[in-house]
């Protein structure tokens, strides 16, 4: 399965780079002082204004003027931007402040799938690291806040606006009023508004403009041009490039922009024209992707004489010491009108060389589909969509997807895997199914039986996960009797486990399972190594130690230890588990503590959270932690609420109630095992499963001990136990036979059970993982325990089942649930070594980016540090951390 890691998706950084103010800017003293106590004080600015009028260039003189120390965040929007993208640009543009972030903001931004709960999530995260940011002031702009089509940014600016911290303002520039609550904002006084009739120049603003531009002109042209233009900026900007000789008519008319920009444009020497009109097609013009473009090696002198005649251009940041320049809209307009009318024949080469030099892979796509070479997209996307989805942006997948013609989605195998893999990613197993399917036929079709059997693998495992065995199981063989490359053998050898496992041939799941880890440790592929995850069930299968502690052993290898990778986790919750089947209940209990809190900084993807999920169930209860043994199964429940997955509720509903039912005995909790199995009783149907209606066996003698009818209860068991192979998934087997001592214990029937428990004492003579004896519980053992076995045990015997009964009420005289974490104030907090290290440099004032260089860090992993940190300190902010380190190192 893919799962969402913690890499951002790439952008343009001049995103998030503020233009740099303009030398002919000038001062507007009533406009700017308006602009600077409304920053100061509201918490949403508006700039509303059409096209032309200046909100750009007012708000770039305004972040001049800024007071000190502020903070500031820019992100100007593209038209394909969606909320995960722009959350991806808002999080770089704040990095420089160092938000205590206690969730990765890059996994938060991975999981943006269109869903109102991702995006409060993100939302959350985002407004207590904000309100947790030491800084007097913070401003966030988003400019040209128009493009944005996509509803769930504006859903998110309003939930951030309703809880922004006092400290922090948010500054929107569009050409249109944005979907937001702005009559609610206006009528509580949280909204300042600047709409045309503010950005227009007054008479005496034209007149200082005019002087600026040294041009001597009476008081009575001065007036005429204020009177043409009534102030629109971009007309004024045009008149007084063109020498004041300009057309009659009103200058705020469109077509007049057109024209004075057409005359401005003409003027210019030919060579200089032609390359303006080339690059036209790239949102920033630098030298090198200008060189590339035009195919012209003067590309640096070019845009500098570009930026010396002030062409409507603004400077946004440098790339190898020169600037980077973006077209103002109206101009850039005009220019690909022109474009368009006189090179036409040569747009769709320019736009495929724009596309060969773009590095955003989502900008890419745009410049191939505007240049209509919808087969080099779709290769392309091909090529590197894996690489996107690996970082967790299915949706942006999705909305890349939806922009090729309907006919072509359809027709094309690349596009088809595509959408398979974005529905993996969400356990939707019928689309996966559908989609992969269709792509491996059209594969065949083209000649392509590598990719049609990538494919095909594929949907033999979602087939498998939604309960369609059979047909699985055929689909695999027909791939076994071809050729297969190394990734597609080791994907089979997996499905073959699954199989097995399916089957209830517990027994035969190790030989597929050993032969997929000899394949996979020749692999680096980490999106493979995550595909070929072992299932939580095959812990305590016969003959799976080994292979799991290569599998764990190797994912550790191949993950770094900071920041957390989602295989990290996995392994750790699957070393939690093989700890917790060879009784090292507390070491168990410990790791997954750890697993769950470097899921917690991956924003709790849903298929970490179930492997985590399910080995915490059973410890807790071990430990008779009754609330959190439940609420992590009721946690794995609630997983299959998802709306985004199909074809996985019907098929694992009563797998996962019957083990929260098992969680309840193990607890003791006699009225939730009665609701579970009232619940598993309403929904039986005949087609189930066979493996789930088998694991089931021993709940009618669970059923009967709970009414104390012990004669039932022994048969039931004893019944579940002719089918030990069918039962014995998560320690069932052993459960059971401890389970049917009890009961004959309660019959006095002292010998027979001697002869229940008799395999048991074998299998752990013999070495085995005996740890599931602690699931019968505290009742039965206590029972076990105060039996009298001398004439029916053996010595050896009486002594291990003592020493699992002691074991038993010793878990149990742990607090009723896990304690909590020491208050900061105490001292009594377990830094580890590098932590104390991060905290010390936190304490003398240290940026993270310093913390980062000093200790040879990546800035993930030092977020992840201060995360640590905050949470063992039981504190809010970084000053809050270091005033702490202050108190403790005296």
């Amino acid at each position: 399965m893919i799962t969402p890691a913690i890499a951002a998706q790439s952008f343009a950084l001049t995103k998030i780079q503020a233009p740099r103010p303009r030398s002919r800017l000038i001062e507007r003293d009533a406009l700017e002082q308006r602009l600077a106590e409304a920053l100061a004080h509201k918490p949403l600015v508006l700039i509303s204004a059409p096209a032309g009028f200046g909100k750009t260039a007012a708000i770039t003189r305004q972040l001049n003027l800024l007071p000190a120390g502020t903070a500031l965040a820019w992100v100007a929007a593209d038209e394909d931007d969606d909320l995960g993208r722009l959350a991806a640009c808002l999080i770089a543009a704040l990095e420089p402040f160092d938000l205590p972030w206690r969730t990765s903001p890059d996994a938060l931004v991975a999981a943006q799938d269109g869903q109102r709960t991702t995006r409060q999530a993100l939302a959350s995260e985002l407004l207590n690291a904000l309100a947790a940011t030491e800084v007097p002031r913070g401003l966030i702009v988003l400019d040209d806040a128009h493009r944005i089509s996509d509803p769930a940014v504006f859903d998110f600016l309003d939930t951030l606006l309703e809880r922004m911290p006092p400290h922090w303002s948010l500054l929107i520039a569009s050409r249109v009023d944005p979907p937001l609550a702005l009559a609610r904002r206006r009528a509580r006084g949280e909204l300042a508004e600047f709409r045309q009739q503010d950005l227009g120049f007054s008479g005496e603003e034209v007149r200082d403009l005019v002087h600026e531009r040294g041009l001597r002109w009476t008081q009575e042209q001065i007036d005429q041009l204020a009177e043409r233009t009534q102030g629109w900026p971009a007309g004024l900007g045009l008149a007084l490039n063109h020498g004041g000789a300009t057309p009659a008519g009103n200058l705020r008319d469109r077509h007049v922009f057109d024209y004075l920009a057409t005359e401005v444009l003409d003027g210019l020497e030919p060579s200089l024209r032609a390359f303006l009109l080339r690059c036209s097609v790239l949102p920033e013009l630098t030298a090198a992707r200008c060189a590339m473009v035009s195919g012209d090696p003067l590309a640096p002198r070019r845009l500098e004489e570009i930026e010396r005649r002030g062409l409507f251009v603004s400077v946004r940041g440098e790339e190898r010491g020169e600037p980077i320049l973006c077209l103002h809209d109206l101009f850039r307009d005009c220019l690909d009108e022109r474009l368009r009318s006189e090179l036409g024949p040569e747009l769709p080469v320019l736009l495929q060389r724009a596309a060969d030099t773009e590095p955003d892979l989502v900008r890419r796509i745009g410049y191939l589909a505007r240049a209509g070479a919808w087969r080099t997209a779709e290769e392309t996307l091909y090529e590197l969509g894996p690489g996107l989805l690996a970082r967790g942006a299915v949706v942006p997948m999705l909305r890349l997807l939806e922009q090729f013609p309907a006919a072509q989605r359809e027709e094309s195998p690349l596009l088809a895997h595509l959408r398979g893999l974005c529905a993996w990613a969400h356990w939707d197993l019928l689309t996966m199914c559908r989609s992969l399917e269709r792509a491996a036929r059209a594969f065949a079709e083209r000649g392509m039986p590598g990719a049609a059997q990538r494919a095909q693998v594929l949907v033999v495992l979602g087939l498998a996960a939604g309960g369609q065995v059979l047909r699985s199981m055929e689909l695999l063989e027909a791939l076994r009797r071809q050729p297969l490359d190394s990734a597609t053998e080791t994907t089979c050898w997996q499905a073959s486990s699954w199989h097995a496992l399916a089957a209830s041939h517990f027994d035969q799941v190790a030989v597929p399972f050993t032969r997929t880890l000899d394949l996979l440790e020749r692999s680096e592929d980490p999106l493979l190594w995550l595909q070929c995850v072992p299932l939580t069930s095959f812990v305590g299968l016969p003959h799976t130690r080994a292979p799991l502690r290569r599998y764990i052993d190797g994912a550790l290898r191949r993950s770094p230890e900071e920041p957390p990778s989602p295989m990290r986790v996995l392994a750790h919750a699957l070393q939690a588990g093989s700890w917790l089947w060879e009784g090292r209940v507390e070491e168990a209990a410990e790791l997954l503590a750890r697993a769950d809190k470097d899921c917690r900084w991956l924003n709790r993807p849903p298929n970490l959270s179930g492997y985590i999920h399910l080995f915490t169930g059973l410890t807790q209860a071990v430990l008779g932690h009754r609330e959190a043994a439940l609420a992590a199964a009721q946690s794995r429940l609630d997983g299959l609420e998802d709306e985004r997955t199909s074809g996985r509720r019907a098929t694992w509903l009563s797998h996962f109630l019957y083990a929260k039912a098992r969680v309840a005995l193990i607890l003791d909790d006699d009225a939730t095992v009665r609701e579970m199995a009232a619940r598993i009783a309403e929904r039986h149907t005949p087609d189930e499963v066979p493996f789930f209606v088998r694991e089931r066996g021993p709940l009618p003698g669970h059923l009967a001990a709970l009414d104390e009818r012990w004669d039932e209860a022994a048969a039931r068991y004893a019944a579940a136990l002719n089918d030990a192979r069918g039962i014995d998934i998560y320690g069932q087997a052993i459960e059971t036979r401890v389970r049917l001592a009890h009961a004959l214990v309660m019959l006095g029937r002292l010998p027979e059970g001697a002869q229940a428990l008799a395999p048991v004492f074998a299998d752990a003579r013999a070495g085995g993982e005996t740890g599931p004896v602690l699931f019968a519980g505290a009742r039965v053992w206590r029972a076990l325990g105060a039996a009298h076995w001398r004439d029916h045990l053996s010595a050896g015997d009486r002594s291990l089942l003592a020493g699992w009964a002691r074991r038993m009420e010793a878990l149990r005289s742990e607090p009723d649930e896990p304690a909590a974490a020491p208050a900061a104030g105490t001292g009594a907090v377990a830094l580890s070594a590098r932590e104390r290290d991060v905290l010390a440099r936190i304490a003398s004032g240290d940026s993270n980016k310093l913390i980062a260089r000093a200790f040879d860090l990546s800035p993930h992993t030092v977020k992840r540090h201060v995360a640590n940190i905050l949470d063992k300190l039981a504190v809010q902010s970084r000053g809050q951390a270091a005033s702490w380190y202050r108190a403790h190192s005296r």
